[in-house]
């Protein structure tokens, strides 16, 4: 029998082993003991993980891309490798226990024991390479203890089961064709195949990344690749294809001691899922960090476990270059995301990579023009606090210095610009950057050099808040951002823009309150704080320096202000600021003043101002100073209607070419008739002709006083032509239509018309006194309506006018309107509407016939029955109700009491209801339910004494709740 070829010499490490193991008896238990250990515990779930190292091992060695190659044959688990084959070295490790082959420090392992991993499936294990191959096998080596003559010790429970790989014997086998070492495990009966391959499909992607010389792993059908892409600036794209179209992809960076992975979703990177420390293969160190980590750290023999002292903090470094190389809308996903540590470990590795990130330049900041600020530089920049200055120090430079170091020039930028992924980013400490959630790209170009290195809006959202707190990022609020605003030197453009990019932040009133310090350019040139304070006028279009009010400068004028606290005001707003009528009393010919005044009265309506406008003092003709409402436009009309002494001069034509007539007219200076014009006058102090006699009539203090002023002085003579401009100019026109305002008041009483005065002229369509007053023609009537004679109002002068006109012989008047003059006449007296101290009894009186009496002949009809027998021309009828009053007015006297009354003969006594005559008087007659009694009479005679004395037949008569009646006869009765 050919004898097998032992190019490793086993057979004199087995002599020696054996040796040992006879010279020592301890030793085989010893070393029995510590392979049952490293199965129970540092190796018992790292079969695939030990051989895949030591693939990865192999290739590296070798120079090749590593292939791992796992097949089950029967109950045979064949896992095969390419790479540098097993050498003498290898074999001494392998059966050593203790030490390592490994002399390089470059490869994974060191301790040669890791292939203890294999006992925990098998017993019976051939390690096949091209340059030779072993057996190691339980039964093996209890033969060889027997033959040896060795004593195996006792155990619990029977035979101390001796060590499997101590000792190795040659064989013949070699790996499979493309392979060059290749580990067969007879598999023992109580392993579970499936849920074996099962596990190594699962680790396979991990092994993959974790041990990069490895590049193809197959177990059974299923292939897993792995690949890289350069992505630049120490990037890599890790993939890793699974079966089928799965694929898996990671943005690998690797540090000086580290190498970190970060999972890629849709093209985009995400936080890792807690993890272990990979040392370079997994470990039992829990991790919560956002990339994984594979470490090169020291580890305890089995891997599980760091080493006491391991210096975990340099784990950290060239972590923030790593994010400088994200792109830098998803730098923030490497920031550990605050919580409680998983291990001891975890919380020592986050504190550093956190401190890491928070001291070096990495976060992504608004590009902006200013230069650094160096220690001593604050007084350069007046418009920014040293919080918003201090972020520019500790930023390098195109240089590499730090900013604060050395002044850098005026161009020069925050940080360093990176190219990365098509874009040019600049990058900060994020200890010395602020953050505004919510940052726009607008509000973004406004602030970049108002607050110093800001964070870009990509990374400035409330989902990256949280990350931003961890890295300490100042953070800025609306407050603060209102606070920094004063002082700013922006055109009125800019600031406009600022307040629409801050529009949408403002949200609530508390977002509103934390922007109440807000500068805002005023239309004078200055900066105020607080949009509370200022006045917004919509309607300006060029800036107007309005000294009495705090007006924003129209080209910064935003609908935020109003939302903030501006008062909306308009050009007559501001014309009637309490602060501009002081001004004009103090100094009423400020020129200053006096321009921004006539620049805003030509936006303004002219109805809706105040009449103290009038204050301000403009140029004449001669150039003296004299307020406007002394002044006339040349060439107005209004002087044609004046008396020759009128107190108006005419303004300085300059002032016409330069503001225009309109504005002018507005502020008084006279075309026409001005108004005077005043909310909640408290008195007759307007300076108008017998203002306090009007005030005297009213019964309660006017809400707004509207008057017309200078009526006095017209000229008699130009009164009709006068009229006719109030009527025609709208805002006279409207006073006139007030019948108790001061301008009808006035006019009713001094304006006339042929000498008549207009309360004593009526209206051509009111026929209550016609006849008796004259018409009101040639001018627009109805304007004057309320001016004119008012029945319902009679007035002292009316009520003598009338008075006078009805004792007027010449006039020929119907009864009606006789009646009806005395029955208004009489309800004046019962009112207490006319004072009769001031009106003297006529002599001669107006009969009910129409005839002019002496009052000696005349009686007041106050019982209607005797004016059916007293002659109509002795009686002067009005209302029955107001008789007296109509008496005493005419100092006549009643004729119920000048002429008594007696019924002649008996009649026949009846009642209303029971007589068919009655029912019929009381619907023709429109009677209520009539009481006491109904007389029927064939003939109904009444016997008059007294001041008249005669008998007269009568249908009618009363004598107190009895009624006579004449009844009527039927023909031929």
């Amino acid at each position: 029998m050919t004898e097998t070829a032992d190019p490793f010499g086993t057979s004199a490490l087995r002599a020696a082993v054996l040796a040992a193991w006879r010279d020592s008896p301890t030793r085989l238990r010893e070393d029995a003991a510590t392979e049952a250990d490293l199965v129970r515990a540092g190796y018992r779930d790292r079969l695939l993980t030990e051989l895949a190292q030591n693939a990865a091992d192999a290739a590296a060695k070798a120079g090749v891309s590593g292939r791992l190659v796992v097949r089950l044959v029967g109950r045979d688990l064949h896992i095969g490798n390419t790479g540098a084959p097993l050498d003498l070295s290898g074999v001494q490790a392998l059966t050593a226990l203790r030490a390592s082959g490994k002399a390089d420090v470059g490869t994974v392992g060191r301790f040669g024991v890791g292939f203890t991993a294999v006992l925990a499936v098998s017993e019976d294990v051939e390690l096949r390479s091209t340059t030779g191959s072993l057996r190691f096998s339980r039964d093996l080596t209890r033969d060889a203890l027997r033959h040896s003559d060795i004593r195996i010790p006792a155990a619990d429970g029977g035979e101390l089961a001796p060590p499997v790989l101590r000792l190795a014997w040659p064989v013949e086998a070699t790996p499979a064709e493309g392979l060059d070492a290749e580990v067969v495990l007879r598999l023992r009966d109580d392993v579970d195949v499936e849920t074996l391959l099962a596990g190594m499909r699962e680790e396979a992607v991990d092994l993959l990344l974790e041990l990069p010389p490895l590049h193809h792993i197959r177990i059974g059908g299923d292939e897993f690749l792995s690949s890289a892409e350069d992505m630049g600036d120490g990037l890599h794209e890790v993939y890793v294809d699974g079966p089928g179209s799965e694929q898996r992809t990671w943005w690998q960076y690797r540090a000086s001691r580290a190498r970190w992975l970060l999972p890629v979703r849709d093209g985009k990177p995400v936080a890792a899922a807690p993890d272990v420390l990979r040392a370079p293969t997994r470990s039992d160190e829990e991790l919560s960090l956002p990339a994984l980590l594979i470490a090169d750290i020291p580890m305890q023999p089995d891997r599980r476990r760091l080493l006491p002292g391991a210096r975990l903090a340099q784990l950290a470094e060239g972590y923030a270059d790593f994010a400088r190389a994200l792109p830098p809308r998803d730098r923030l996903v490497l920031v550990p995301a605050p919580g409680f540590a998983r291990s001891e470990a975890d919380g020592l590795i986050r504190e550093a990579l956190i401190r890491e990130l928070q001291t070096q330049p990495w976060l992504p900041v608004v590009a902006t023009r200013r230069h650094t600020a160096p220690e001593g530089l604050t007084g350069a920049l007046p418009h920014l606090d040293p919080i918003a200055r201090e972020p520019y120090a500790g930023a390098t430079t195109s240089t590499g210095e730090q900013a604060g170091e050395v002044a850098a020039p005026a161009d020069a930028l925050v940080g360093e610009p990176v190219d990365l992924f098509g874009s040019s980013t600049h990058v900060a400490i994020p200890t010395s950057t602020h953050v505004f959630t919510g940052l726009t790209e607008e509000l973004a170009a406004l602030l970049d050099d108002v607050v110093g290195p800001l964070a870009i809006p990509d990374l400035s959202g409330r989902a990256q808040a949280e990350a931003m707190n961890v890295l300490d990022v100042h953070r800025l609020g609306l407050a603060r951002l209102a606070e920094l605003s004063g002082g700013l030197e922006r055109p009125p453009t800019w600031w406009q823009s600022l307040y629409s990019a801050l529009e949408l932040f403002v949200v609530d009133p508390l977002a509103a309150e934390e922007l109440g310090a807000l500068a805002v350019p005023l239309a004078d040139g200055r900066l105020v704080t607080g949009p509370r304070t200022v006045v917004l006028d919509d309607q300006l279009e060029v800036a107007i320096p309005v000294h009495w009010a705090r007006v924003v400068h129209p080209e910064a004028a935003h609908p935020l202000l109003a939302r903030l606290g501006a008062r909306s005001a308009t050009a007559e707003d501001l014309l009637s600021d309490p602060g501009l009528r002081a001004d004009l009393e103090d100094n009423p010919g400020e020129p200053d003043t006096a321009d921004a005044i006539l620049r805003l009265a030509a936006h303004a309506d002219p109805a809706t101002l105040p009449s103290w406008l009038g204050l301000l003092e403009l140029p004449n003709t001669q150039g003296e100073l004299v307020p406007a409402d002394e002044l006339l436009l040349p060439g107005a009309p209004l002087r044609d209607l004046l008396v020759s002494d009128a107190p108006f001069g005419t303004v300085d034509p300059d002032l016409v070419d330069r503001y225009g007539e309109d504005a002018l007219r507005a502020v008084g200076v006279g075309w026409d008739f001005s108004v005077v014009v005043e909310a909640d006058p408290t008195g007759p102090d307007h300076d108008l002709d017998e203002e306090a006699h009007w005030w005297s009539t009213l019964l309660d203090d006017p809400p707004e006083l509207a008057a017309v002023r200078d009526l006095d002085l017209v000229d008699d003579a130009a009164w009709p032509e006068a009229l006719r401009q109030l009527a025609a100019t709208p805002r006279t026109r409207s006073l006139l239509g007030d019948a108790d305002g001061y301008t009808a008041w006035w006019l009713r009483r001094h304006a006339r018309v042929e000498g008549i005065p207009l309360g004593l002229l009526r209206h051509p369509a009111d026929t209550e006194f016609a006849g008796l007053l004259p018409t009101f023609v040639d001018i627009d009537a109805d304007a004057y309506r309320a001016v004119l004679a008012n029945p319902d109002q009679i007035t002292e002068d009316l009520g003598a006018a009338l008075l006078d006109a009805l004792a007027d012989p010449a006039t020929t008047l119907m009864p009606d309107v006789v009646s009806r003059t005395h029955a208004r006449l009489a309800a004046a007296v019962a009112a207490d509407r006319l004072d009769l101290t001031d009106l003297e009894p006529p002599d001669r009186v107006r009969a009910l016939s129409g005839a002019v009496i002496d009052s000696g002949d005349a009686f007041v009809l106050d019982q209607p029955w005797f004016g059916l027998a007293v002659p109509s021309d002795r009686l002067v009828v009005g209302d029955v109700e107001t008789a007296s009053a109509l008496a005493t007015l005419l100092d006549l006297p009643l004729v119920s009491e000048s002429v008594t009354a007696e019924v002649l003969g008996a009649g026949r006594r009846t009642t209303w209801a029971a007589e068919p005559l009655g029912v019929v008087l009381r619907q023709l007659f429109t009677l209520t339910e009539p009481e006491g009694e109904l007389v029927l009479h064939d003939d109904l005679l009444v016997r008059l004494g007294g001041a008249i004395e005669t008998t007269v037949s009568v249908p009618w008569w009363r004598i107190g709740s009895t009624v006579h009646v004449r009844a009527p006869r039927a023909p031929g009765a």
